[in-house]
This record gives structure tokens, C-alpha cells and sequence, in this order.
């Protein structure tokens, strides 16, 4: 018997919490073909409440003829309904808000900043629920149930301010079986004990930033630290190239599966084993492929990515232009398939000392910055750091600014200097990608 995820659920119910019964059902029917169905009624469901309880949506939804299409073919319906940007949600934020807000339980989150434009977010205890579930079996379905062992490799600012996760995640990382590295302090002997950790009780599976796990490995083979085979790696937070899954497949010794999410519309898209690309989760998001100037494009041809959540209803998110890149394949069996995820790239800064910080612990400290609209931080050397900012109306305070610079230092030692730049523009790469962290220390 799994005596943790029993004790785990078990609270969640005393807490009211549904994800166990969702995960339940999840994994019961992601065992057999999935009715395309499934997202269409969900679909269908959103687009209701939109027109009914959404004053930016019932405005261009009013006008809209053949409403009998929404329950017959949503995602056609779908497509008369404007792109969603990070731009129109600052500027249209109280009508995105559903009017049934004070009857949900919301929250506030922030985007993950991977485009380097930062926005605030309402979402609920609906969203929460299903998200947490999704996440789930993503790991259940690559050979991980809750409870059996877990590690990650993954960013916890909260660890480094306050040298503590606090006795809250302590407690449920326990009931878990999940134990954490911290993705923005890998210093070499933390990387030594980790990978100690992993050779002495192997778990059942690795969740890690995919730059992290990258920089491991290739650490892992500089120091000739042999490692027993792994079970399997989940990678996210960002780009998974194909010579990264190589490097780390080759020193793991085992699979590695790629998971395409965000803090918007949380875990979208996990690759399972015997299948090519990244299967999206059918009762969490719906995904659209269109080019840059936003006509759709066939299956196998790349362009923008547009996701519309099936979960949040508190501030639905409708065909929302998310900032990545990616390929949808012809199969839609059970459910979407992403050929591919292009866009994000993030850089490693690395201290003086060898520690080596991934470049999203730095994204983190600009969030909940309502003065910045957009940004890029550059490692110039070891002790010298640049952060462009393209300001919004919004003022700041010099003390906001201290404190992102005193936490930068925490990082990168005491000496170093942090430059701050306002402009007007930030360009985008060579390659047309927009990077939001580089590292030019070699």
C-alpha cells in the first residue's frame, strides 16, 4: 500500500481539495482513447461562461452570429474571437475579471516572465485543482506515482532569502517523497552531494530545470562522477535541444521527457513514453498554431503558439499569445499533439566561486514589478550584472530597485555591481528569438 499518497490525499479531502478525485479520473481515462469530445464540452463550457459572466468577451461575443456553433463546433467559434496579449490584459484587466469573482476562490499569480514581459494574473481553486492534477500524471504516466520517490532540480528563491523552505513545504515534501536541490545555488559540492544522493537511493523519478539538469550533467562528466542509471527525468523551464536531451540521457542513463507549461495556464504538454512530441492534457488547454499575422497555419508548419485555458474561469485566458513557438502534429486522437516547443532560451550565470545560477532565479525578482513591462538581465562578468528595463506607466521606488540589486549580490557576491538600464527597446537575437537572461562569462 502507498501510505503516503493515502496520507496525502487524505488531507486534501479533510481540506476540500478535489485534485485527488480529478488525478483519479485522469489517469482512468488517459489508459483509453480519449473522445475529442472531452475538450469540446470543456471548451463549450468556457465560452458560455465568457458571454455571460466576461465583460471583455461578452462585448465580441454580443455581436457574433451562429451561437448554435459553440456547442456544435467550439473551436471553430473560437476562431472569431480576438488574440489575447500580454498588452490587452494590462490594459482591459478589470473587464478580463469574471463578475462571479467573489463567489470563487482567487488568487494572484504572475507570469513566469520567459518572454521577458511579466504580467499579474487572477486564478482559482477550479484552476489550482485541475492544474495540480494534470501535474500529476504527467509524472504518473513516465512511471512516478505520488508518493514513491521524487527529486528536483528545481528554483526556489524563497530558499536562498530565507535559508529555509519553510516547515509547511517541509511537511508535504515528506508525504510526497519529494526531495529538493535548488536549482539557483548549484555550487560544485551541492552538485557532488546531489549526485550522491542519486547514486545511494536512485528515485523514481527527476523533475528539473532543463538548463539545471544540462549543467549537471555535463559537471557530472567533467568530474568523472559515474552514475548509476536513473528511472526517468521530466525537463521543463525551459528549451530542451536536442543535444541537451543527449547529454543528459547519455550520463542519467535514461530517458528524458520534455514538459512544455507555464505559470499562465500551468503544466500544458508532457511527452509519454512510445509516442513522438508532447501530448497536451485534454481537460487543461486547448492549442492553436497561427503565423505572424495570426491566420492558421497547417499541421507540421511552425508559428505562434495560442493557448486557451479550460480551467481558469475566474479570468479566462482566450486564445492567448503566450510567447513561444511550436508545431502542431495532424494526430488528434486523445488529444492535441505539440511536435514541438521553440522560443525560450535561458542563460546560466555563473559566480565567481563556480556556482553555477540558473538565469530564472534573476526573471524572479522582477515579478509583481507593475512599473516594468518588459526586460532583459545580462551577466557582463562575474561581478558586473546589467538589467534593461522598458518601464510601464508606473513608478517605482529606489528601494524596490536596492532590493532586486541586494538579492542579485546574494547570488553573485557582495562585490558586484548591478547596472540598471531604462529603454526604450530591448532587440530581439540573431536568430529572432527574444533571450530575457544572458551570460557572456565563457
Amino acid at each position: 500500500m502507498n501510505i503516503r499518497k493515502y496520507l496525502y490525499f487524505s488531507y486534501a479531502y479533510c481540506r476540500q481539495y478535489n485534485f485527488p478525485q480529478l488525478y483519479n479520473k485522469f489517469v482512468k481515462e488517459s489508459s483509453s482513447n480519449i473522445s475529442i469530445d472531452t475538450t469540446r464540452e470543456l471548451l463549450t463550457k468556457l465560452l458560455l461562461h465568457c458571454q455571460k459572466s466576461v465583460p471583455y468577451y461578452a462585448k465580441f461575443m454580443n455581436n457574433l452570429s451562429s451561437e448554435e456553433i459553440i456547442y456544435q463546433k467550439p473551436e471553430l467559434y473560437l476562431k472569431q474571437l480576438p488574440i489575447l496579449t500580454k498588452d490587452i490584459i494590462r490594459a482591459n484587466f478589470e473587464e478580463l475579471k469574471s463578475t462571479d469573482l467573489a463567489q470563487r476562490q482567487w488568487y494572484l499569480n504572475t507570469s513566469g516572465g520567459s518572454t521577458g514581459e511579466p504580467i499579474i494574473l487572477i486564478q482559482d481553486a477550479e484552476y489550482n485543482d485541475k492544474s495540480t492534477a494534470i501535474s500529476l500524471l504527467f509524472s504518473y504516466l513516465v512511471g512516478r506515482e505520488l508518493g514513491e520517490p521524487e527529486v528536483r532540480l528545481w528554483g526556489s528563491e524563497k530558499d536562498v532569502f530565507d535559508g529555509t523552505m519553510g516547515w509547511k513545504a517541509t511537511f508535504f515534501n515528506f508525504w510526497k517523497n519529494t526531495i529538493y536541490m535548488n536549482a539557483f545555488q548549484m555550487t560544485p559540492q551541492r552538485m557532488r552531494d546531489f549526485l550522491k544522493l542519486l547514486n545511494t537511493k536512485p528515485p523514481k523519478l527527476i523533475v528539473a530545470y532543463a538548463q539545471a539538469i544540462y549543467e549537471l550533467a555535463k559537471f557530472a562528466e567533467d568530474e568523472n562522477i559515474k552514475l548509476v542509471p536513473q528511472k526517468a527525468i521530466i525537463t521543463s523551464a525551459g528549451t530542451l535541444y536536442a543535444w541537451m536531451r543527449q547529454k543528459i540521457e547519455t550520463v542519467f542513463q535514461c530517458k528524458v521527457f520534455n514538459r512544455y507549461g507555464s505559470r499562465e495556464v500551468s503544466d500544458v504538454a508532457c511527452e509519454k513514453p512510445e509516442m513522438q512530441g508532447l501530448w497536451v492534457a485534454p481537460w487543461g488547454n486547448y492549442i492553436e498554431i497561427v503565423d505572424d499575422d495570426y491566420n492558421p497555419v497547417p499541421p507540421g508548419v511552425e508559428g505562434n503558439i495560442l493557448i486557451t485555458s479550460l480551467t481558469n474561469f475566474a479570468m479566462p485566458l482566450i486564445r492567448y499569445k503566450i510567447g513561444d513557438r511550436g508545431t502542431l502534429s495532424p494526430e488528434y486522437k486523445s488529444g492535441q499533439i505539440l511536435q514541438q516547443v521553440s522560443g525560450r532560451n535561458v542563460d546560466t550565470f555563473k559566480a565567481e566561486n563556480g556556482t553555477l545560477i540558473d538565469g530564472e532565479y534573476f526573471t524572479h525578482l522582477l515579478y509583481f514589478k507593475n512599473w516594468v513591462q518588459k526586460f532583459q538581465i545580462i551577466q557582463k562578468s562575474y561581478l558586473e550584472i546589467t538589467i534593461k528595463i522598458i518601464k510601464s506607466n508606473s513608478d517605482y521606488f529606489t528601494e524596490e530597485l536596492d532590493d532586486i540589486a541586494s538579492k542579485c549580490k546574494l547570488m553573485m557576491g557582495k562585490d558586484c555591481v548591478v547596472n540598471f538600464e531604462f529603454v526604450n527597446h530591448i532587440p530581439v537575437s540573431n536568430s529572432g528569438k527574444y533571450r530575457y537572461t544572458i551570460s557572456e562569462v565563457i
